[in-house]
């Protein structure tokens, strides 16, 4: 703004911002007089410039790092298949708890529902208060034994539809001829043979062969081809040809007669000489091969045909010697099947 001294006019340039409220005094330079200044009216005093404060560093923000690849989407594992409901109904009267859990778990695969017990008794009971499908009668059971079971089941007109298989060892009660079990099955082919007897007798349903391993998909490092190696191929020398090899004897069928007395011989011999080879396993190989089984187990098939002469009546003994032609048949069949 423009000041001037009122005693000689002489005027002076004054910066607004050195004027406060209350004015300035001024002394004139020329004359020597002091006069106050006052600010015009309406004009606020321009505050003196503030001095900018030295800017703070800034910092660059951090790059965030970067969000990983998305892994690769698992496929949810297939849910369990649920057991199909049992279609048929068996009882299974068994002394070993370990067979008849076998058994019951074979069954299961079939679709058959088992009913354990371990008293023969108790099996028949539960026999004629609910018809099963099938009744599976183990060897030596106690309070009533198998062939028993099978003769009072054979007879009664409720259990006509019930199938029956026993369990026979050597030394267990040869039934009434006409009135056994349909099915017999040695103690050292349970639970397993089970499974060709359901077959046969057509009860429950087979179940489905396993489906074959899923092959491992390959991998970089597998599927990487290997360099090949050149190498001198030999010339070939000229060979006779190869002579088909020879086929091997077929085994001979267990016999079976129409004959219900000579049936019953042949299956006790069958489980008497079961137990003579289960007993004399090395011997009787190294006899089978010899072809000399029934010569070199002469003295155990004794013992066994002492057991088997109580039990077979002397006509039918006549007619055939059971345990020769048993042993001699599983020995040929050792020899078909090497």
């Amino acid at each position: 703004m423009i000041a001037a001294c009122p005693q000689c006019q002489t005027r002076y340039r004054l910066a607004r911002e050195k004027i406060g409220p209350q004015g300035a005094r001024i002394r004139c330079s020329q004359c020597q007089t002091i006069f106050r200044v006052q600010a015009p009216a309406g004009a606020a005093p321009t505050p003196p410039e503030a001095k900018p404060s030295p800017a703070a560093p800034v910092r660059a923000a951090p790059t965030p790092p970067a969000p990983p690849p998305p892994l690769p989407e698992v496929p949810a594992p297939p849910a369990p298949l649920k057991p199909l409901p049992p279609i048929a109904r068996a009882v299974v009267a068994a002394v070993d708890a370990d067979d008849a859990k076998a058994a019951s778990e074979l069954l299961a695969q079939w679709r058959i529902e088992a009913e354990i017990v371990d008293d023969g008794g108790e099996a028949l009971l539960r026999m004629f208060r609910k018809p099963p499908a099938l009744a599976v009668l183990g060897a030596e059971l106690p309070s009533l034994g198998g062939a028993r079971i099978a003769e009072i089941a054979q007879r009664a007109s409720e259990l006509a539809a019930v199938k029956l298989i026993r369990i026979a060892t050597a030394s267990d009660q040869s039934g009434t001829p006409g009135f056994d079990a349909e099915e017999m099955l040695e103690a050292a082919d349970f639970p397993a043979g089970l499974a060709n007897i359901l077959a046969r007798l057509g009860i429950g349903e087979k179940p489905a062969p396993a489906p074959p391993p899923a092959r491992p998909r390959p991998t970089p490092a597998m599927s990487r081809p290997t360099p090949a190696v050149a190498r001198p191929v030999p010339a070939a020398k000229p060979s006779a040809p190869a002579a088909a090899p020879a086929p091997k004897p077929a085994t001979a069928p267990a016999p079976v007669s129409n004959d219900p007395a000579i049936a019953a011989a042949e299956r006790l011999a069958r489980i008497a000489v079961s137990d003579v080879i289960l007993y004399n396993q090395e011997k009787f190989a190294a006899a089978a091969a010899r072809g000399t089984a029934a010569k070199e187990l002469a003295g155990e098939l004794g013992e066994a045909r002492q057991h088997f002469n109580s039990r077979v009546a002397p006509a039918v003994r006549e007619k055939r010697d059971f345990l020769v032609e048993e042993i001699e048949r599983r020995a040929a069949a050792l020899r078909g099947g090497s």
